[in-house]
């Protein structure tokens, strides 16, 4: 009977709803490694253009596979190299600090504690924000997109931790303090919205505690 398929239907998407509100946790984690900027410079030294970066996070996990995350990422960014002359050597340091919300998608199902659930890749993407001083010593504050991967594992009942690599595509072309600066040699310009050259790239380790266990898992759970 039609009428029995449904009730059958409602039941079972009822109990799925019920499972996946038991899976719900939430997390604190602290982030530390460094930043390597991608600017106008056609060449950087890189061993003196990675400088530390620290960083807290709060996330929140809707089941094994998908979380939504509060992230906040704090360091030294600067790079040495040049624009078209090695002879000719230019740098930029100074500090920055990054805010975004992501979403996250687990390749595996993962949850802390848990035992066959204890590893998985991810991916990530979201939208932020980044403020540091531009060209003339003036506050920037700019939108920024964050997208990234990573791997974790779960080492303890609460306690996990994780290798992380994320980018993020600024929208403003004064992190190198270079605002366009092939316009003297009548070249197009590369400051506009779609087309400045400035990124961040962040890597490094992330550590992970769980303070908030939901409901108490089911037997399918564990």
């Amino acid at each position: 009977m039609p009428f029995k398929k449904i009730i059958i239907f409602i039941l079972t998407l009822t109990l799925a709803l019920n499972v996946s509100a038991r899976q719900k946790t939430a997390d604190l984690g602290l982030f530390g490694g460094v930043a390597v900027p991608i600017t106008d410079y056609s060449s950087i030294y890189f061993f003196q253009s990675i400088k530390p970066a620290a960083g807290i996070f709060y996330r929140y996990n809707f089941n094994t596979r998908y979380s939504v995350r509060v992230n906040g990422i704090f360091g030294t960014v600067g790079a040495t190299g040049y624009l078209d002359n090695p002879d000719v050597l230019l740098s930029f340091n100074k500090t920055v600090a990054d805010f975004s919300t992501l979403f996250e998608i687990n390749y595996l199902d993962y949850a802390l504690g848990v035992k066959n659930m204890s590893f998985s890749p991810y991916v990530f993407y979201g939208l932020g924000m980044s403020f540091y001083t531009g060209a003339n010593n003036q506050a920037i504050i700019t939108p920024n997109i964050p997208f990234g991967l990573g791997i974790k594992w779960s080492i303890a009942k609460r306690v996990g931790v994780g290798l992380e690599f994320s980018m993020r595509k600024l929208f403003n072309d004064e992190l190198d303090n270079l605002d366009n600066p092939y316009s003297g040699l009548n070249l197009v310009e590369v400051n506009d919205l779609y087309h400045n050259n400035d990124w961040i790239n962040y890597f490094g380790l992330t550590l992970t505690y769980k303070f908030f266990r939901g409901k108490k898992p089911c037997p399918a759970f564990n």
